[in-house]
């Protein structure tokens, strides 16, 4: 077995093994990422994807991320780890663990001097390999999903908008304030925010919305169709899941609920800021009619358990999962601080 860089010419074999590694206990889904693998990846300024091969067969990958965040009231580069799978047939032969040693020794070359990995509360195969890596759980987040069930009413005493060129320098300054103090958050200015928007597949000005009253932004929110760089597919339900589906279905408190071999469309929340809950409030009830419209069946975004976004939630069915953020020190014995922490829907 040897490990390599992957290139664009590995993209469809990458596609047809992750399609072969279904993730989830209570809900079992495949996810392969669309049009081509790297679509998803480049979300990323600085990005590596690296291979396990036999005899010229990919049998296993995973990926890193390089960007600066703030840690400890500095600015520092950090590196996540994301996106991990190995061959069904290769499994506990210690391919991840090569995986994970060769982007580690990627992101010490790179200067990086924190690592993180984001875990779903039961992917116990991720949790057992990263601890066993030198990683250590810091903190416990929460993913909020959102049923998008039907239309909402809005009641602005404003105006929704998409955005425009001119008005990111004071979105800059929205998302600054937002996240100020929150370790993991990249300050924005104009210039990073346009990088940004310009590099997310499918993303535009379009789908970045701001609410304004007055003349004064109050709040800005991005929706990131995941639909359209990755294939979510159901392919099992555990029996109580089962029945909890066909109790919401018949009571009519959802329309529909997933089964096996449905294909989920979901939407990522980023670019989050907002002077008052009360404001993004407003844009989450029209991003959700916008979802509507589009046949998208799930909002989804990454928070602190008590952060003050969820306030702007209320009137959604919301199902929480518990997601994990693992840090490692590179080098330096850097670590975060005990303060909020900021993780993008990005990183999902």
């Amino acid at each position: 077995m040897n490990i390599r860089e992957a290139v664009s010419e590995d993209s469809y074999e990458l596609q047809q093994l992750q399609a072969q590694c279904p993730q989830g206990t209570s809900l079992v889904v495949s996810t392969v990422n669309t049009p081509d693998f790297f679509a998803r990846i480049k979300a990323y300024e600085s990005y590596k994807v690296y291979l396990a091969c036999d005899r010229n067969r990919i049998i296993g990958s995973g990926a890193c991320a390089i960007r600066s965040a703030v840690v400890n009231n500095k600015i520092r580069r950090i590196g996540y780890e994301f996106q991990y799978f190995t061959s069904p047939n290769h499994r506990k032969t210690g391919i991840a663990k090569r995986l994970r040693q060769q982007i580690e020794d990627h992101l010490i070359q790179s200067g990086t001097q924190l690592s993180y990995a984001l875990i779903m509360e039961d992917n116990l195969p991720s949790i057992r390999l990263f601890e066993r890596e030198g990683f250590k759980q810091h903190r416990t987040l929460l993913m909020p999903a959102l049923a998008v069930r039907k239309d909402m009413k809005v009641f602005p005493e404003g105006n929704v908008r998409p955005a425009k060129s001119q008005d990111l320098t004071t979105i800059a300054e929205l998302l600054n304030s937002t996240w100020k103090g929150h370790e993991l958050y990249e300050p924005m200015s104009a210039n990073t925010l346009a990088r940004l928007i310009h590099r997310l597949p499918t993303f535009s000005h379009d789908s970045l919305l701001i609410f304004e009253a007055q003349g004064e932004i109050l709040a800005c929110l991005g929706g990131w169709d995941w639909s359209r760089v990755m294939e979510v597919t159901v392919q099992a339900l555990s029996r109580k899941l089962k029945i909890v589906g066909w109790v919401l279905t018949t009571s009519r408190i959802l329309p529909r609920f997933p089964k096996p071999g449905k294909r989920m469309k979901q939407m990522m929340l980023t670019f989050i800021g907002f002077k008052e809950p009360a404001h993004l409030a407003v844009l989450i009830r029209h991003m959700n009619n916008q979802a509507l419209r589009n046949d998208i069946e799930q909002i989804f975004c990454v928070c602190e358990r008590d952060d003050l976004l969820l306030k702007s939630m209320k009137g959604f069915i919301r199902v929480n999962t518990a997601i994990h953020l693992y840090t490692k020190p590179l080098g330096q014995g850097l670590s975060l601080a005990s303060g909020p922490v900021f993780v993008d829907g990005i990183d999902l």
